[in-house]
């Protein structure tokens, strides 16, 4: 899986370690069996729909992205075992620790940066 950070398009850094899912089983899996999500780690679901908390055992803001990047919609701590719906357009989804989307002012319009790190 690829390893990358995002930022906002004025600078703001939302997560330094972020995998981004590109593959069916890197989706599927997600973040489940983990114990928590560290502030500066994600996970980009490309491509991106609605999603699910299943088998989680924390709770996760996620972004709903269109194709540039931008935020169409924010759900806000998810909690384990939910489901999160996806508005139209979405193509990907960041998953963000519980309560990263407000303390970094994360809202639909705001146009991300993801960047790949190279491979060690």
């Amino acid at each position: 899986m690829k390893i990358a950070s995002v930022e906002t398009a004025r600078g703001i850094t939302i997560a330094t370690h972020v995998g981004v899912a590109e593959h069916f089983l890197h989706r599927f899996r997600g973040l489940m069996g983990r114990r928590h999500l560290p502030l500066d780690h994600g996970l980009l679901l490309r491509p991106g729909g609605s999603i699910h908390t299943l088998c989680m055992r924390f709770a996760i803001d996620a972004l709903f992205l269109d194709r540039h990047m931008r935020i169409l919609a924010v759900a806000h701590r998810v909690a384990p075992n939910r489901i999160a719906l996806a508005p139209r357009l979405t193509r990907s989804v960041l998953e963000l620790a519980e309560g990263r989307a407000a303390a970094c002012d994360l809202e639909p319009g705001v146009a991300l940066l993801l960047r790949l790190r190279r491979p060690s």
